[in-house]
């Protein structure tokens, strides 16, 4: 038990500490969270806090979760923690939050979801333990602007039916605990939603990046048709340009092909005159050869007249001799002729066959 200089140390130190209250409520069936600030705590309060139940004449001590704590409680620092029940859980009319070195808040109701979302944050006193116990919570003025109220003053407004038993409170309990469980649910729920929506979102992402590479895809696909296209024109121009060429080739390769076939002609023509020519040249000189050949026989003395008839005689061989002369001549021109029109033949079939 402390001492008297010990409790009036806690009273003068209760007298100017509170605490600003942010949740009590139902995290699962079988805890309850408690969160808030401390204002006016000259030090961190010691010792592990107790969430301490009062049930009728029941007295039960619920423990904080290690794992739940937010530090030591200190001034101006954000502190939760989260109790869990030992037995199964009861309807409770009281419950009181014991931070160490005797220090103690009475707490409210714990509020459902739907409603400390909507609700305002209330400063709560700090009392010694033993100083009150079991009084209900007040609300100070100035810090958070809301009235004083006293839950007894509430209480006595309201009165107790006169049915109320342990049926009641196993009832209240149940229907505490069912809705915890559809504030679970909820919350279920919403983190199914969340996930859909995630999925969703990276669905969308990835229609995205698929339509990106896809646009892509179709571009380089479009640009890739567009110079194969450019390249078979091109190819086009070249072929219809060598087509236009080669015919081009073979027009002018048929008409030197129709004129060495006119020279041809041409030179056949002249070497078959030139062989009549020859023929009637070598029988005009085989008669008069034939003719001087008499009348020199006739002529056995010679003279003058022989020796005109042998010039002439001569003269006559030296045409016959210019005749085969000009038939060689012409013979060499039509095998010339002849030999232009085999390599012309050859250069057309050549470019006929590509």
């Amino acid at each position: 038990m402390a001492n008297k200089p010990e409790t009036t140390a806690l009273t003068a130190l209760a007298a100017t500490a509170t605490f600003e209250l942010r949740q009590f409520a139902w995290l699962t069936p079988d805890r309850l969270g408690v969160s808030g600030t401390f204002g006016g705590l000259q030090k961190p309060a010691d010792g592990a806090p107790v969430l301490v139940i009062r049930a009728g004449d029941r007295v039960l001590r619920l423990p904080a979760v290690a794992d739940s704590l937010g530090g030591p409680p200190e001034a101006g620092r954000v502190w939760q923690a989260a109790f869990e029940w030992q037995d199964a859980p009861v309807a409770f009319e009281a419950a009181e939050l014991e931070i160490g070195a005797g220090l103690v808040v009475d707490l409210p109701e714990p509020e459902p979801e739907a409603k400390r979302r909507r609700s305002r944050r209330r400063v709560l006193e700090v009392r010694p333990a033993g100083g009150g116990a079991g009084d209900p919570p007040r609300e100070t003025m100035g810090i958070v602007g809301g009235p004083q109220t006293d839950r007894t003053a509430k209480s006595a407004e309201r009165p107790a039916a006169p049915g109320d038993s342990v049926e009641g409170g196993a009832a209240s309990v149940g229907s505490q605990v069912e809705l915890v469980a559809a504030q679970e649910e909820v919350r279920e729920i919403r983190v199914a939603m969340q996930q859909t929506q995630q999925e969703l979102a990276r669905a969308r992402d990835d229609l995205r990046a698929e339509r990106e590479r896809r646009t892509g895809d179709s571009e380089r696909f479009r640009e890739g048709l567009a110079k194969l296209r450019e390249s078979a024109e091109e190819a086009l121009a070249v072929e219809q340009s060598a087509k236009r060429q080669l015919g081009s080739d073979m027009r002018e390769a048929q008409e030197v092909m129709d004129k060495k076939d006119a020279v041809l002609k041409t030179l056949r023509e002249q070497l078959e005159a030139a062989r009549r020519a020859l023929t009637e040249t070598e029988t005009k000189a085989r008669a008069e050869a034939d003719a001087l050949s008499k009348r020199v026989a006739k002529l056995e003395s010679g003279g003058k007249e022989t020796d005109r008839l042998r010039a002439e005689l001569e003269r006559s061989r030296g045409r016959a001799d210019a005749a085969r002369t000009e038939l060689e001549k012409a013979r060499g021109a039509v095998d010339q002729a002849r030999d232009d029109a085999e390599r012309l033949l050859g250069r057309l079939t050549a470019i006929r066959a590509k």
